[in-house]
């Protein structure tokens, strides 16, 4: 669970609509209105530079705050450090309380040093290339089954099922299991919401104890017959005699799921439907795959998959003027930095060439810089190549329906159509930003 998910589960709904009719900016992220656009509500907090919210934490939308906060080293992902922490009670037997206390996400160095160390060298920039003919072929029958004249969910025939083959294949996960890693997953990505109802928190605490204990018997079975998925080669690792425990291959494992697949989700989800609001945007990456991989880092930075995330202080801070004692949490709107018209010029339009659109922080700065980076990069770059090679006319048919959550920013549905006549050739051959296809 995020410092955001920690802090905001103590205010009751009273009290939260209390504070926003004040015009508290924490209480006004969890309006209704907010998860559809949180835009307004960004720039507003931007101009006022770092805001206190009295539900306790502050807030900031503004760039250079928000890469001075992740690139501080006394500033911490640990909810441990955030005053009056309570870390989860699980019951006897619970295997989540096996696993430890923090993951790559929440944990400090050392620890964190210890395990990134040993987990990036299975993500080497070789050994996620060599993953493109894989994830290349996968998103070609995920589409071709896909009926274009008919029309089709974007969400349910490519953005979801896209991802969570990618990382069931790095996993090793059988086919015949991956619908319920599905269900888990997304079940589980559900804690690092603010606030959500008692049903859904029950839902994913369900999701979570299913999966810790699906990957405790898979991680076995890796130690016991080594295959040739990542799983396989995290147990394997080891580097000066350290090793990865069953229990932070558990934790790892389950971090790459959540961080990996719903992400990826709404990077081809929302890039999909901002691509075509732009009237010329699609056929111009048609025509120029080369232009794609820039296209991706605008989409990132446009109306990023993950919207926000928190920091506490490990000490008393000095924040560009800004005392901050030590317990003090900060939530970065990751969203809304991305949108500051001092770093990206006319920043609520989607420009595809934009120069500097990899200047966003959509996969955070730092030590915590996001491990499965390139991974996304390469998803996204394929998803966008193969759509627009394969339906030049691709069009809405209908209107896409948002996720109801504020961290993790995408649709639901994304109902389109490539009218017959639109299609591209089987066999035409395409550029890509490395191959023909």
């Amino acid at each position: 669970m995020s410092i955001a998910a920690q802090l905001m589960r103590r205010a009751e709904p009273a009290v939260l609509r209390y504070y926003q009719w004040r015009g508290d900016p924490l209480a006004r992220w969890m309006r209704p209105r907010t998860k559809t656009d949180p835009y307004p509500l960004y720039a507003d907090i931007r101009r006022r530079g770092l805001v206190r919210s009295a539900l306790g934490a502050w807030m900031t939308a503004d760039h250079a705050a928000a890469e001075s906060i992740l690139r501080d080293r006394r500033f911490s992902s640990s909810p441990a450090h955030q005053r009056g922490y309570r870390p989860p009670a699980y019951p006897a037997g619970d295997p989540r309380a096996e696993l430890p206390a923090a993951d790559l996400l929440t944990m400090d160095p050392p620890d964190h040093t210890r395990i990134r160390r040993l987990v990036s060298g299975a993500f080497t920039p070789k050994a996620i290339a060599g993953l493109e003919p894989w994830i290349r072929e996968t998103t070609g029958r995920l589409l071709t089954s896909a009926d274009a004249a008919a029309g089709f969910d974007l969400i349910d025939a490519l953005a979801f099922p896209l991802p969570i083959a990618v990382i069931c294949h790095l996993l090793g996960v059988p086919a015949q299991d991956q619908a319920s890693f599905r269900a888990w997953g997304h079940a589980v990505a559900a804690t690092l919401e603010p606030q959500t109802s008692l049903a859904a928190q029950n839902q994913s605490r369900a999701a979570e104890l299913a999966l810790t204990s699906y990957l405790r018997d898979l991680v076995a079975k890796r130690r016991a017959d080594p295959d040739e998925s990542l799983l396989s080669a995290l147990v394997a690792i080891e580097e000066d005699g350290g090793r990865l425990s069953s229990a932070e291959l558990v934790s790892t494992a389950l971090l790459l799921l959540v961080a990996g697949f719903e992400t990826t989700v709404n990077l081809i989800g929302n890039g999909t439907v901002a691509l075509l609001g732009e009237q010329g945007h699609w056929e111009r990456l048609r025509e120029d795959p080369a232009l794609v991989p820039a296209a991706v880092e605008e989409l990132l930075r446009y109306d990023s998959p993950v919207q926000a995330t928190s920091r506490t202080a490990t000490q008393d801070v000095d924040l560009d003027g800004t005392a901050m004692p030590k317990g003090t949490t900060v939530i970065v709107a990751i969203g809304g930095a991305n949108r500051d018209p001092g770093v990206f010029d006319q920043p609520d339009r989607l420009i595809i060439d934009r120069p500097n659109a990899s200047r966003h922080l959509s996969f955070s700065l730092g030590i915590h810089h996001c491990l499965g980076a390139a991974l996304a990069r390469l998803e996204g770059r394929i998803a966008v190549e193969e759509l627009t090679r394969r339906y030049p006319g691709l069009e809405m048919a209908g209107p896409p329906v948002r996720r109801p959550l504020l961290v993790l920013r995408g649709f639901e549905t994304v109902p389109v159509r490539a009218p017959a006549r639109s299609a591209g050739a089987p066999g035409q051959k395409v550029k890509t930003g490395l191959t023909e296809t």
